[in-house]
């Protein structure tokens, strides 16, 4: 689906010079936008913001080659003094700013109060690029396949837990208003002393640990509305073949 937009986005917004993405990942999706914009001569500076250290360093080695400059900033999301920072960074380039919040990781920021948050930043020279999964009788199975299996292990190898150490199991069940979350649960192998900000968490063998939950929406609508009635005003959409995807691109109202 990037793909299929990518060439409509560099069109439409070629004022633009810097891609900033949250919760990038490891950046596959964010180096397919900067490959367009580099092809049609406009080479994007590339703010990459997430979580996870390890995920950081595989974004900037996807974008390299592509990016005008790649800066990298470890971001809690639920953070708002992260936020503005990062916005900050991505807003101290020169020109207007892309942030890109791709692969669905706006059903795990919380989307009826994150785009508020992100609004508050932004300028109206700024655009949000945004995506979100419909949900079906086949999104549980999606789940099951390496690449998102890998970053969903970002969190536990950020605090020293391996899959040696346990599973991910998923659910999925109804959330309210149109929404469905998808959540992951860690079910640890043995007893585990895990370490994170200077205090100890045990965990014991066989008892899961409910990770984020990862919201699906019932139809695009919902999905739209919950940006929209956050200030801003979606403009181009796009949808994936099989209808199971929707991508959209807004501007503060």
């Amino acid at each position: 689906m990037l793909t299929l937009a990518a060439p409509d986005l560099t069109r439409q917004f070629s004022h633009l010079r810097t891609l900033c993405g949250l919760g990038c990942g490891e950046g596959s999706k964010d180096r397919v936008l900067l490959e367009r914009f580099a092809a049609a001569s406009n080479r994007l500076n590339y703010v990459a913001a997430d979580f996870s250290q390890p995920l950081l360093e595989l974004a900037a080695d996807q974008v390299d080659g592509v990016a005008e400059s790649t800066l990298g900033c470890k971001l809690d999301i639920f953070n708002d003094g992260h936020l503005a920072a990062t916005v900050g960074a991505a807003q101290s380039y020169s020109g207007a700013v892309l942030f890109s919040v791709l692969g669905n990781t706006l059903g795990a920021f919380v989307p009826g109060e994150f785009p508020g948050r992100l609004r508050k930043h932004m300028r109206s020279q700024d655009r949000f690029l945004f995506d979100g999964e419909i949900f079906s009788q086949q999104t549980l199975g999606g789940y099951d396949n390496p690449t998102n299996r890998q970053f969903a292990w970002g969190p536990l190898t950020a605090v020293g837990i391996t899959q040696d150490d346990g599973t991910l199991e998923f659910s999925s069940g109804p959330a309210g208003d149109g929404l469905f979350a998808v959540t992951k649960h860690f079910m640890p192998k043995r007893d585990l002393l895990v370490h994170v900000g200077g205090q100890v968490i045990q965990m014991h063998g066989g008892e899961g640990l409910r990770m984020s939950s990862s919201i699906k929406y019932a139809d695009p609508e919902v999905l739209l509305g919950l940006v929209q009635d956050s200030g801003f005003r979606v403009g181009s959409q796009w949808q994936s073949g099989d209808h199971s995807f929707v991508l959209a691109c807004a501007t503060v109202a």
